[in-house]
C-alpha cells in the first residue's frame, strides 16, 4: 500500500481503479482533482490490487471522499489499513472518514483509535428519472410549476451550455452563493468550484447555466456513477438573482438527464435546510452518510 500525492503523474491509476471498482457518486478522477487547493492537497491511498480511497490532506489531518474503491466484502479492511497509514505512517492527527454509520460503529470496536461520539449526517436524495414527468401535473407540483411559469412569463430564460458563458459571468455566480452561503470557510473547499470553471468544466457532464433575461444565474453538472446507468448532480449553485431561479433550473436539469435516460440521480451531500429544498422534487429515496473523525487512542 501507498500514498499518492502525485495525481496528476498517476491520472492512469486512478482512473483504473475507479474503472476497476467504482461505485460511489464521488468516485471521479476530476472530482478529486479539483480539490487540490492552497491549502488542501489531493491524493490517493492505493493498493496493489487496485483497491484504494480518494482523499484531501490538509496539513496534520487528512479527509476521504466518500466511498471506498474495493470488493465491499473488503470495504472494512481498505479502511482500517487507510487509518493506520495516515495516523501511525504518515502522522496525521486526525482523519476525517465518510460513510454509511455501520462503518463508525465497526471502527468504534477497534482499540488503536480513538472516535468521538459527535458526528455529523449528510443525507442524499436520489430520484427516479423514469418517474419524471416535465409537465409537472396535478396539485402535487403546483408550487414548482407556478413558479416554473411565472420565471418564464416575465423573463427570457434559456438553459445554456456553461461552456458558452463567458469565465467571468460564471465566476460572478460562484462569488455571489459564496457570499449567500457565508464566508469561505464555512463552505467544504469553496475551490473547486473555482478549478472546475479555469479547467472548462473539463472530466463534468452536462455543465448548464440558466440565463436570465442575458444574466447566468445558476451552474449545474456532474457526470456517470461508475458501473451504472445512474448520474450524479455535483453541481448546484444559485446568485438568487431571480425569484425561483435555483427550482427552475434543477426542473431544466431533470428534464435533460431524463431526454439523455439516466435511470437515477443523485443530488448529493445535503444538510436538513438544503435537503428541504431538495424534497420539493420528490425523490424516491434518501440515503444517508455520517461524516466522523479517528485519531490515535491514547
Amino acid at each position: 500500500m501507498r500514498l499518492i500525492t502525485d495525481i496528476k503523474e498517476n491520472k492512469g491509476l486512478i482512473e483504473a481503479s475507479i474503472k476497476k471498482y467504482g461505485h460511489g457518486a464521488e468516485h471521479n478522477y476530476w472530482n478529486l482533482r479539483y480539490l487540490d487547493g492552497k491549502k488542501t492537497k489531493s491524493a490517493f491511498f492505493s493498493y496493489e490490487d487496485g483497491s484504494g480511497i480518494m482523499c484531501i490532506m490538509n496539513g496534520k489531518s487528512m479527509e476521504m471522499l466518500p466511498g471506498i474503491l474495493a470488493p465491499e466484502k473488503n470495504n472494512l479492511g481498505v479502511l482500517k489499513g487507510f487509518l493506520d497509514y495516515a495516523l501511525f505512517k504518515e502522522s496525521m492527527e486526525k482523519v476525517f472518514v465518510v460513510l454509511p454509520a455501520g462503518y463508525k460503529e465497526a471502527i468504534s470496536r477497534v482499540k488503536r483509535y480513538k472516535v468521538p461520539k459527535y458526528q455529523r449526517t449528510f443525507y442524499l436524495p436520489v430520484y427516479n428519472l423514469k418517474k419524471w414527468d416535465n409537465s409537472m401535473p396535478g396539485k402535487k407540483w403546483k408550487k414548482l410549476r407556478n413558479l416554473f411559469n411565472k420565471l418564464h412569463s416575465h423573463h427570457k430564460v434559456l438553459f445554456t451550455p456553461c461552456r458558452d458563458i463567458d469565465r467571468g459571468d460564471l465566476r460572478k455566480i460562484v462569488g455571489d452563493w459564496k457570499k449567500k452561503r457565508g464566508s469561505t470557510e464555512g463552505l467544504w473547499q469553496p475551490q473547486f468550484y473555482d478549478n472546475i470553471i479555469e479547467n472548462n468544466f473539463k472530466g463534468l457532464e452536462n455543465a448548464r447555466s440558466l440565463v436570465v433575461d442575458g444574466i447566468p444565474c445558476t451552474i449545474s453538472g456532474g457526470w456517470r456513477i461508475p458501473h451504472s446507468n445512474n448520474y450524479y448532480s455535483a453541481l448546484g449553485l444559485s446568485n438568487y438573482k431571480f425569484e425561483g431561479v435555483g427550482e427552475v433550473s434543477t426542473i431544466y436539469e431533470l428534464n435533460l438527464l431524463r431526454r439523455k435516460e439516466y435511470s437515477y440521480v443523485n443530488f448529493g451531500q445535503s444538510d436538513k435546510p438544503l435537503l428541504d429544498f431538495k424534497k420539493k422534487f420528490y425523490p424516491e429515496k434518501i440515503e444517508a452518510e455520517v461524516l466522523f473523525s479517528a485519531s490515535k487512542s491514547v
